[in-house]
């Protein structure tokens, strides 16, 4: 019995420590407001079929209209560029480059914005839809700065 519990305790200590949880409700409404040009309800977290982390933002007043962030803790410029050649398929149109945004980040006139830091990308969705005015490239690459700040690499 002794032994038992000896080793169940010495499992515990021996694993390693679990990574802090990634929250992907990044911004507060008010930091969406002018971009989206609405105030959007505050964020509700939630985890996709793959264990990734996401936030919805509802519009205010409406039923089913929203901006989403979601965040994918493993990614690698592969997966990153695999998806914005999505994107860009679903569109027709050619991505956005953006400089500004972590170590990679496009554009997509679908209403999709994404940013690759490191390991981790974050990606915005419901540019579009989620918007009452055109969102510019140059906007949605402010957004993606500072959760790329808010969410590290």
């Amino acid at each position: 019995m002794k032994s038992a519990w000896l080793a169940a305790v010495l499992l515990l200590w021996s694993r390693p420590a679990l990574a802090e949880p990634v929250t992907a409700c990044l911004f507060a409404p008010a930091e969406l407001s002018v971009t989206l040009g609405h105030t959007p309800k505050a964020g509700v977290s939630s985890t996709n079929g793959q264990g990734q982390p996401g936030c919805q933002y509802a519009m205010e007043g409406t039923t089913g209209i929203y901006f989403w962030v979601r965040i994918d803790p493993k990614c690698d410029q592969k997966r990153f560029e695999s998806q914005a050649r999505t994107r860009q398929s679903i569109s027709g149109k050619t991505n956005v480059t953006l400089k500004g945004a972590g170590d990679a980040a496009y554009f997509s006139a679908g209403g999709t914005a994404a940013a690759r830091a490191g390991s981790r990308c974050v990606e915005l969705s419901g540019l579009r839809a989620g918007a009452k005015r055109v969102v510019t490239p140059s906007e949605a690459e402010k957004l993606l700065a500072l959760a790329v700040t808010r969410v590290g690499r």
